[in-house]
């Protein structure tokens, strides 16, 4: 039997399950079924507020191949290995390896690396050991993709079908309301080839067909279908803006562009592999310190989209597979929560408890006396699948592609 627990409106409800945790089987779609513990009925109205945002971290990619690492594994032990078996070490070898083996975010190792590569480069001017820091954090930006981020090739053809559901029914909302927007910090493509393979458009903030280059001023066009009368076109629907805040496997830096961001987008197929990727100037990583990201370019333009979605009236954000452990993204969220406006949605995996990041447990803390805040908590309430197909409370608007193909084929096979 497990523990979940709901809270919403100020009270908090145990919700136990005892049966096949799949989730085509009958107890738990009994268990969903519920209302009176689950309560799904209720968010209805948050769903439906003008502005709709939601905040995806890495649990929602597990399904596709993805992995989070846990506070137990170290991603670049190998490469540790590596650095401390060089007999005449300079003093940044140390530092690196200082920088890989410490309790820091991911992107802040990266961070650090790249400071470094910088110092060596820009302020001691040498050339030979930046060249050498640079190849070491390539080492470990591959280390960590083949390790930890799925490529379309591993998913794209038969395990996208959730994310396909989820892009399906946040797009079903009335065209009147402003479209749907998903900030996630992953590096994966996993919405923009769910939107792809349902026809879904998006925006990811890059302009241009050959050559794509980052815009964010992308991020506020609209797109109209032209009548064939002298009507004004009409507004497509099915679209929604996603926003990567710590970059993604398809940026890559590029000095040809020469512009204000000289970030360009990668277009990596359903065939491409891992060992092709070139890793000399990919950008899926934060150049920033501490408190700092307000600096730095691209990052600060889309950290500041966020911000001030937060900030926008009848607003709703909805927070899954996030560990609230990048300090950077919950001050934003802290400081959205200003906003009488904005209604805040948590799906946490695990139960709150003393061990949880602090920020997830000063809200679930809030959560009692502040309506405005619901969590929902538990390995059932809080599971990306589960929460596509039993709690979002909108349905699907676009027939299943891949079954009525299936269907066709059949019918032609006859």
């Amino acid at each position: 039997m497990t523990k979940n627990i709901v809270t919403i409106e100020g009270k908090s409800v145990v919700a136990e399950f005892d049966g096949a945790n799949s989730s085509d089987s009958q107890e738990l779609i009994n268990f969903f079924r519920k209302d009176e513990l689950i309560q799904s009925s209720k968010l209805a109205k948050y769903y439906l507020n003008e502005n709709l945002n939601f905040l995806c971290g890495s649990g929602t990619s597990v399904g596709i191949g993805g992995k989070t690492i846990n506070k137990n594994e170290n991603p670049f032990q190998s490469l540790i290995e590596e650095l401390n078996a060089i007999s005449d070490k300079k003093s940044f070898h140390s530092q690196i390896i200082t920088y890989l083996e410490s309790n820091d975010l991911l992107e802040k190792k990266f961070d650090k690396i790249n400071q470094e590569y910088l110092y060596y480069r820009n302020n001691i001017g040498d050339e030979n050991s930046a060249k050498e820091i640079k190849e070491i954090l390539d080492k470990a930006l591959k280390q960590f993709i083949n390790l930890y981020i799925p490529f379309p090739v591993e998913y794209v053809k038969d395990k996208l079908s959730i994310h396909e559901l989820f892009i399906n029914k946040i797009i079903s909302r009335k065209e009147t309301l402003n479209r749907p927007r998903i900030f996630t910090p992953n590096y994966d493509l996993a919405f923009e080839n769910a939107c792809e393979r349902i026809g879904a458009s998006y925006n990811n903030g890059f302009r241009g067909v050959h050559m794509r280059k980052f815009d964010p001023d992308t991020f506020h066009n609209e797109t109209y279908i032209k009548q064939d009368t002298g009507e004004k076109g009409k507004r497509i629907a099915t679209y929604l803006n996603i926003y990567k805040l710590h970059g993604s496997i398809s940026w890559e830096y590029s000095e040809n562009i020469d512009d204000l961001y000289n970030i360009k987008e990668l277009q990596i197929s359903d065939v491409s592999k891992k060992e092709d990727l070139k890793f000399g100037s990919l950008m899926i990583y934060p150049i920033q310190t501490k408190k700092s990201y307000s600096l730095d370019l691209p990052y600060s333009e889309l950290f500041r989209n966020f911000a001030k979605c937060l900030t926008e009236t009848q607003n709703t954000l909805v927070v899954i597979g996030y560990s609230f452990l990048d300090e950077h993204v919950n001050d934003i969220i802290r400081t959205g929560l200003y906003n009488p406006n904005l209604s805040l949605i948590v799906h946490s995996y695990g139960l709150i408890d003393e061990q949880s990041a602090p920020f997830l447990i000063s809200l679930k803390s809030r959560s009692i006396n502040d309506s405005r805040i619901i969590i929902y908590e538990g390995p059932q309430l809080g599971d990306f699948v589960n929460i596509v197909k039993f709690i979002i409370p909108l349905t699907s608007s676009i027939s299943d592609k891949t079954a009525i193909i299936e269907t066709l084929k059949e019918l032609l096979k006859k």
